[in-house]
């Protein structure tokens, strides 16, 4: 491609699951902004992510990570290569992270990086609660 421009992050959404469904419609199920636990460490058992990337033209590298409250340890990360021929495309980054081990509460961060720029920080609040809470 001659002409490369930086896409931009138009979104992510943390669900517990995503499926692509017929005729290519992607269902989220399980929206989330923070997670709740009584006892830590606790187990997570599934996070997935998604991210559309817009706006751009060219050949990029993205990598996602899941960083503790210090923001010195990555509890995930995945990396993926992707193309968008224009600047009306977009692409969609989808990611399944199994069984996150948090070891305490607090704000945990995930990071998008393009081209190993940082380009997005989203806090995800890891709460303590006395009593487990039904919806």
């Amino acid at each position: 491609m001659t002409d490369t421009m930086k896409p931009s992050l138009s979104y992510t959404i943390i669900c517990d699951d995503i499926r692509q469904e017929q005729g290519g419609k992607i269902s989220l199920m399980g929206l989330f902004e923070n997670i709740y636990a009584m006892n830590f460490p606790v187990l997570h058992p599934r996070l997935a992510l998604i991210s559309e990337w817009s706006e751009g033209r060219g050949d990029f590298l993205v990598m996602t990570r899941l960083l503790t409250p210090d923001r010195k340890t990555v509890l995930r990360e995945t990396v993926s290569k992707f193309t968008i021929s224009g600047t009306s495309h977009r692409h969609r980054d989808v990611s399944l992270h199994l069984n996150i081990e948090f070891p305490s509460p607090g704000t945990y961060w995930i990071e998008h990086y393009l081209d190993k720029e940082l380009v997005s920080s989203i806090p995800l609040a890891v709460i303590q609660v006395k009593e487990q809470a039904f919806h």
